[in-house]
């Protein structure tokens, strides 16, 4: 019998798989789908017992703080506060603020949410009612324009109005 030779280790040449893979994780990178979510902060009503006869908070009345009801219609804006304070003081904050041709007035209802949160500094709620045929994108820029306003555009500066949004439906 013959008997066969050693051989000494075998040397591989990895530089092609090297080169695939040097080829393909960019090819694979610029093919995923990056994309950014964006997220609304909203909230939904709760039901509530209220509070007990005699409890230590019914006493207390909030007079800086008052509660936003905007309904949002065929023909414009219904905008309505509650609060603590008088019912003549809480309707000339109401009103109803028209359309604009075929567009919604949303500069209009800024400024009128701003001068109710100039008068009340502590108010943070704003129920908005739309009624079943108003679009998505009409509500997400109700809550834009009046969640927050833009004091200075050359600084990016923002003002918080209204920044806790309840978004419900009439009943």
């Amino acid at each position: 019998m013959k008997r066969r030779e050693s051989v000494g280790p075998v040397d591989l040449n990895m530089v092609p798989v090297m080169n695939l893979f040097l080829a393909m994780i960019p090819f694979l990178l610029s093919c995923a789908a990056f994309f950014q979510a964006a997220v609304i902060n909203a909230s939904v009503p709760a039901l509530s017992e209220g509070a007990a006869p005699g409890d230590a908070d019914e006493d207390k009345k909030q007079l800086d703080k008052v509660s936003l009801t905007l309904q949002i219609t065929k023909t414009g804006f219904v905008l309505t506060a509650q609060g603590d304070q008088t019912e003549e003081e809480l309707k000339k904050w109401g009103g109803t603020i028209a359309k604009k041709g075929k567009e919604y007035d949303f500069e209009q209802l800024a400024e009128r949410v701003k001068k109710i949160k100039d008068r009340y500094k502590k108010s943070d709620t704003i129920v908005i009612l739309p009624d079943k045929d108003v679009l998505y994108n009409t509500i997400v820029q109700v809550m834009d324009a009046t969640r927050e306003r833009t004091v200075d555009p050359r600084l990016d500066s923002r003002e918080v109005l209204f920044s806790n949004a309840v978004v419900s439906s009439i009943l």
